[in-house]
């Protein structure tokens, strides 16, 4: 697979190595705005989703796709069916299997691991068809390069994550802050008031709950405001 949502992907991926490598030991153990994870446990979660990409994620299933990268962040795997009640979610499931993948590990292992993993990834996602029809995690089928671009989103937003609990500027390299946003743009259903004057930094944060909504903003989308968070 090669084209933009690729470069950005590794762009983004680059800068999250950077500020990884960056941090002390005792980062790894700070709280970050991710209820009930902390630095070491979304470092590890990083890790994780490169080692899928190009392992579990990319195998190819039989079918056509289903969603692209804005049908994915619609779709709840754990949403109760009607009459029924939720007994778990799909951001608890995650949790819980992160809380074990860092368990244990040192800041020095996450490190080395993260490293490895991106290594690996961002050589091996290449040699991946775009249009290869993969199926993760319980949702529907999508093509690989779809699912490859939603990736902008996980490791754009959880680098802004770990950079605020260690009281580093939050940023996103323009590339795959443009996928982000023009992504939100897709589960908001149109582009966002030219008035609220956002940039693409806190449109994401606002817009992954990050950031609350202002009263003025809230009175400049008027019925938008309600669909926001977009995604959490």
């Amino acid at each position: 697979m090669q084209g933009p949502d690729v470069d950005a992907l590794a762009a983004q991926v680059g800068d999250l190595r950077v500020l990884v490598g960056a941090l002390s030991d005792e980062d790894f153990s700070r709280p970050t705005r991710c209820p009930g994870w902390s630095v070491a446990e979304l470092v590890a979660h990083c890790e994780g989703m490169l080692v899928r990409l190009v392992g579990e994620n990319a195998q190819p299933v039989a079918g056509d796709a289903e969603i692209d990268r804005v049908g994915y962040y619609r779709y709840d795997p754990y949403a109760p069916r009607e009459g029924e009640v939720a007994t778990k979610t799909f951001s608890a499931v995650i949790r819980d299997r992160v809380l074990d993948e860092a368990r244990g590990r040192s800041a020095a292992t996450l490190r080395s691991a993260l490293d490895a993993a991106a290594s690996d990834a961002l050589v091996r996602l290449r040699d991946i068809p775009a249009d290869r029809v993969i199926q993760r995690s319980g949702h529907p089928r999508m093509a690989y390069g779809e699912f490859v671009a939603s990736r902008n989103v996980e490791f754009g937003v959880h680098a802004m994550d770990i950079a605020a609990a260690v009281g580093r500027p939050e940023q996103v390299q323009p590339a795959p802050a443009a996928i982000i946003v023009a992504l939100l743009d897709g589960l908001l259903g149109e582009p966002l008031p030219a008035s609220l004057g956002w940039d693409a930094t806190t449109y994401i944060l606002t817009g992954t709950g990050r950031r609350p909504l202002h009263d003025d903003e809230r009175d400049t989308l008027g019925p938008l405001a309600a669909r926001f968070p977009l995604l959490s």
